[in-house]
């Protein structure tokens, strides 16, 4: 009996399924509540996903794609050999950057100086520590640094001006040799200006005198780390740091530029620091020397966004299976109880294929109002549930902290001044996760139909009415 009017069989299969769901609205309540909850869950994994994703990615490469190459002198200690320390000229240390997994690398160099025509901060109260007077630098007589140079061969060593701790306010940058670039409270102390120029006196050659152009001056909203001291080293004040070039603050060494220069490789990624030391051995760096990237300092940050981020996955997961499996269930329940009805519109004629859309349409309308009111509960609740697990994980992470402190003279591990921990998320709902979530309810519903779709296609309409009994 193929009577059925193919123009409005759509249309009436539509209107069948909604009145399905009217007069079955126990069993579909069910459905929406099971699916409204995985919904709910899976939005709130997801939206934490996808924040803790960016933040580990980033920290990542801070801490982990940076890496400084040093003397492992444990290591040569254990070795019995402490009079013949290895060396590696700053040429050899450019070699091993030629390597496909170094994407950048520069020197720098912390140099001591000297000046007497510059009145350093804190100067006042050690002034007794300084060089002599009888040369405008410092005089043969060097003593103690007033001043500390740092120079580089990239201008992204000076990380405070890419985190806006400091800024130039006054001139521009140094970009030839003898320019320099000294902080404002430096400046005002000294009354000095762009363009002026100031005198250091060479550690590598007492009696030498270095110019060295102002081409800037830039404001300091660092810590200063003597402020907490009693005793105020001019040489470790920070608005007292002169930033240049790697060659000036070389000059100001001589020599001793080789041993006193560091540098700092830049991984395309973390993961592959053991291939680049591997690499670099092979070259010919000895193995006293160690390569280092701020693991420790990633791991106290970044260790309780990590451990959200697995919460979350698991949780996820769990979810998934567990909801993908009752939905089943359910529908195998309803399709026992629906056996008489499935019999009754095939022997009337209905083909199997308007059948399964009848069973699948009321899914899909079920699924697709819970998932929304899912997403908007989701949206919700992301934000105090990511909140709380983190603060959770920071808790744990802190006293692990406290706990390796207690190791250690009973002083808790701290974080550097200038680094603070995680203690909030950006927990918010965007497309991709709502896109996701209707992909996944779309996917639980071809799931949880699946078996509905075999029943019918292996059943004739006799069998399945005869079976009613």
């Amino acid at each position: 009996m193929e009577t059925w009017n193919l123009g409005g069989i759509e249309m009436y299969i539509l209107k069948n399924a909604m009145k399905n769901i009217k007069r079955n609205k126990g069993r579909n309540l069910l459905m929406a509540i099971v699916m409204g909850i995985i919904a709910v869950t899976c939005v709130i994994a997801l939206i934490i996903n996808g924040a803790t994703s960016s933040i580990i990615t980033d920290y990542k490469n801070q801490f982990g794609s940076e890496v400084n190459v040093e003397l492992d002198y444990e290591k040569i200690y254990e070795s019995g050999d402490m009079n013949n320390l290895p060396t590696a000229t700053i040429e050899e240390l450019k070699g091993y950057a030629n390597s496909d997994y170094i994407k950048d690398y520069y020197f720098y160099l912390e140099a001591p100086a000297v000046s007497n025509n510059i009145t350093s901060i804190n100067q006042e109260e050690n002034s007794g520590i300084q060089g002599s007077d009888g040369a405008v630098g410092g005089g043969p007589d060097l003593g103690q640094p007033n001043l500390k140079v740092i120079g580089s061969t990239s201008y992204q060593l000076f990380e405070e001006f890419k985190k806006g701790e400091r800024k130039i306010i006054n001139g521009r940058i140094f970009e030839n040799d003898n320019e320099v670039v000294i902080s404002e409270d430096l400046a005002k102390l000294n009354k000095l200006k762009s363009g002026d120029t100031i005198v250091l006196r060479s550690i590598a050659d007492v009696e030498k005198d270095i110019p060295l152009t102002i081409t800037g001056i830039y404001q300091d909203l660092t810590k200063d780390a003597s402020a907490d001291f009693a005793y105020k080293d001019p040489y470790m004040t920070r608005r007292n740091e002169l930033l240049t070039n790697y060659e000036t603050a070389a000059s100001l060494v001589g020599e001793q530029a080789n041993s006193m220069s560091r540098i700092k490789y830049f991984l395309h990624s973390p993961d592959d620091l053991e291939a680049f030391v591997k690499e670099a051995q092979g070259k010919g760096l000895s193995e006293y020397y160690s390569f280092t990237n701020n693991e420790y300092l990633y791991k106290q940050i970044a260790g309780p966004v990590e451990s959200v981020q697995k919460i979350s996955t698991v949780f996820l997961v769990v979810v998934l299976i567990l909801g993908g499996i009752i939905l089943v269930l359910l529908n195998l329940i309803t399709l026992r109880e629906r056996k008489y009805e499935i019999g009754v519109l095939r022997a009337i004629g209905m083909k199997k294929l308007n059948v399964i859309k009848t069973l699948v349409y009321e899914s899909i309308i079920v699924t697709m109002v819970a998932v929304t009111i899912g997403i908007g509960i989701g949206g919700l609740a992301s934000q105090p549930v990511s909140d709380k697990l983190l603060a959770e994980q920071i808790e744990q992470k802190q006293e692990q902290m406290d706990n390796a402190g207690s190791n250690f003279g009973g002083a808790s591990v701290a974080l550097p001044n200038d680094v603070e921990m995680i203690d909030s998320l950006n927990a918010e709902l965007d497309l991709s996760v709502v896109l996701a979530i209707f992909l996944i309810g779309s996917l639980l519903v071809i799931i949880s139909s699946s078996m509905s779709l075999i029943y019918i296609t292996k059943y004739e309409p006799i069998k399945i009415l005869s079976e009613r009994n």
